[in-house]
Order: structure tokens, then sequence, then C-alpha cells
């Protein structure tokens, strides 16, 4: 190699590492659009048609903004969480869920997280500092990184990413879009358990469920309902975007409700923590 040839190649490697330095320091907006998986997505951009900072247009064209926005915390201690189970949280005086009860907080709580610890099992608990001075310990289950606040229907109640409202748009169905904006993240259906439809039905604007690739199924609980979990992957219509769709069928003793949550690949526990904040009559 000649020293001209050396020379090039020194000059690209120092435009490549001003560049990543430029990406690591560059201001964030903090509404930004990130995958489920928590890193920042590659080939989503916002329904603005204009890339959110840290993320970059697909190669082969811009795909719709198929992604929970939310408020991104960072992984260290300090940082903010919230409380995201139906029924509160149960904080504890020791990092075990058969500890002392010290006190019971509220969905939709804000904390601030002062310490971290892995158990054996592999659950993580945090520390917190109460108001009356006490440090007492919560599952991290039970919180997120990003804030929430409560959408309802006219008979399910669920803490959303903050931004997402429910619109109707026919009697028992409803949509939870962000700030109005043109995608869905959370399909709702629901209506009298006698008769029930068999199955799901597939929103307006998704492909027909023949064209869905059946990924997984999971039990999971909604308050104390049990319910399944069943992802497909899908291909949506435009530039072919591929994505995620979580079905769950949520029965009571009167109605049923068919929850289709359409997500960013790869998914994450973001639909269990969703689930975990929902509520039914």
């Amino acid at each position: 190699m000649t020293k001209l040839e050396l020379a090039a190649w020194g000059l690209v490697l120092a435009l490549l590492g001003a560049e990543v330095g430029l990406a690591v320091l560059r201001p964030w907006d903090h509404h930004i659009a990130l995958s489920l998986s928590g890193s920042h997505t590659s080939s989503l951009v916002p329904a603005n048609g204009s890339p959110s900072p840290g993320t970059t247009p697909s190669a082969g064209g811009t795909c719709s903004d198929v992604v929970v926005h939310r408020v991104q915390q960072s992984d260290t201690i300090p940082r903010s969480a919230w409380v995201h189970a139906s029924d509160g949280v149960n904080v504890r005086a020791a990092p075990s869920s058969s500890a002392t009860r010290l006190t019971t907080l509220a969905t939709g709580t804000q904390l601030t997280l002062q310490g971290q610890q892995t158990n054996p099992d592999g659950s993580t608990w945090y520390r917190i500092r109460l108001s009356d001075g006490r440090d007492g310990w919560l599952s991290g289950r039970y919180t997120t990184n990003y804030p929430i606040s409560p959408a309802a229907t006219d008979s399910l109640k669920i803490w959303l990413p903050v931004g997402y409202q429910f619109q109707s748009v026919a009697p028992g169905r409803a949509e939870a879009h962000f700030k109005n904006g043109p995608m869905t993240l959370l399909y709702v259906d629901s209506g009298a358990k006698d008769p029930a439809p068999t199955e799901t039905k597939v929103p307006t604007g998704l492909p027909p469920r023949s064209a869905w690739t059946a990924r997984s199924a999971e039990q999971v609980l909604v308050g104390d309902l049990p319910a399944t979990d069943r992802v497909s992957g899908i291909r949506l219509a435009g530039g072919g975007c591929a994505a995620l769709v979580h079905e769950v069928r949520i029965t009571t003793t009167t109605r049923y409700y068919d929850l289709i949550f359409l997500l960013d690949e790869p998914s994450s526990s973001v639909v269990a923590q969703l689930l975990d904040s929902a509520t039914v009559q």
C-alpha cells in the first residue's frame, strides 16, 4: 500500500470517527422513535416523513412510524421510572417478594431509582427513597423507563406511553394513536361474550391474516384474567416494512376484548408492561 493510499484511509477513518462523535454528542429530541428492544430504530421515520434524531431511513426507502414513542431514560442510577402494575406495586423492606411490605404505590407514580440488585433467580429490584425517609425495594417488572398516562375506552383502561390516546372508530371499536398521528399502536374490539367472534378481526389497513407469519404464543395475565399473547410478523403495504402484531383476547363473565398491538421489530416486554396496567369491566 502506497503512502498516498495510507493517507486516504487515515482521512476516511478520521471522518468516520468525527461522525460517530457527533452522533453521540448530538442532543436528542426526547420524543424519539425507539425500537421495542430499547435501541434506536434504523428503518423507521415519523409520520411527518422526517427522520427523528438518532434514526436512519432504511436503504430501500422510508417506513411508516410503527413504533412506541417514549421519553428515553438512561440506564444509569439514579434515573426516573414509572409504576405500571394495574393494582399498584408493593414496596418491600428488602429486595424480595417475601420481605416486609412497607407501602403500595399506585400505577403511574413517578419514581427515582437509587439502587439496583439482580437476584440469583434473575429478577431485578430497585431501591427507592419513600416520602417518610425510609428506603424500600420494588420489583423491576412493574416499572417502565418511559412516562405513561391513562387511556380508556368505554370499558377498558390501560396506561400507554405519554402522547397516546384512544379514538372511537365504531361502536365497540377504538384505536390508540400518538398525538392523533396516522399510525395505530393498539386496536381494541369489544362486545358481548355470547356470541364472541371465533377469531380476532383484522383491522382495516393491515394485510389479510393469510399473509401473517406466526411467531410465538405466550400465556399472560391481564389483572387476574388469563389470556394468550399471539405474535405474528407482517409486511405493511407501501414499502413492505416489517412489523409485528400481538393479538390478545381477554374474556370476562359478560364481555370479550380483542387487543391488537402494532409494533416495530424486534418486540420486547413493552406489550407485557401495557397488559400489566390494563383493567376491564
